[in-house]
């Protein structure tokens, strides 16, 4: 009992951050940058962690981005914003039961491409494909503070979350119902 207190997450792994799960923003999490985000982590172990938001479909038009890239010149759909680090950075997500022979699974059927020659054997259903631009990044350390000053909640993730057909809604539906109303509306610009 005394080693479950002493190592976090011993006790509750499953309330404790690894590959594959889900970083739920709580009302602690204030300004622009997380505000009532959903991260996928990608990494995680004890010299950092890192992800990529999953719920904050941009405006930006592919052809700026893809234009030179002849594997996904043709990507007409929408582009993701992964989180505020490497913002000249590019992840893609794909979700099939065929993953190229180089896509690294994350959960399920969602696998991470290469951004190379795999693209062109990912499937052309723009549903099954996400594109990120950046990513959220926590030093060795940094994340279990956030965690422990109750910044996040964590969520097993699922195909479904992932490529959740009304992003927008996803952290509501992820978020415990007392957060709802406790969530202030959006201010400042704090990081976490």
């Amino acid at each position: 009992m005394l080693v479950a207190w002493l190592l976090p997450g011993v006790g509750d792994a499953d309330q404790w951050p690894a590959k594959g799960k889900l970083l739920v923003a709580t009302e602690l999490v204030r300004g622009d940058l997380f505000y009532q985000s959903v991260v996928l982590l990608l990494h995680y172990d004890e010299n950092g962690a890192l992800g990529i938001v999953v719920n904050r479909p941009t405006v930006i038009d592919p052809e700026q981005i893809f234009a030179d890239v002849d594997e996904i010149a043709g990507y007409n759909g929408i582009i993701y914003w992964g989180g505020p680090v490497q913002m000249n950075s590019l992840r893609a997500l794909v979700r099939t039961d065929t993953p190229p022979e180089d896509a690294q699974l994350i959960i399920d059927s969602v696998h991470q491409l290469p951004i190379d020659d795999s693209l062109s054997d990912a499937p052309a259903d723009l549903a099954s494909l996400r594109f990120f631009v950046g990513y959220a990044g926590w030093a060795a350390g940094q994340l279990d503070r956030e965690m422990e000053r109750g910044s996040w909640h964590v969520v097993q993730a699922s195909d479904e979350h992932v490529f959740a057909e009304d992003p927008h809604a996803l952290w509501k539906q992820l978020t415990p119902p007392r957060q709802h109303s406790a969530a202030a509306p959006h201010q400042g610009s704090e990081r976490t």
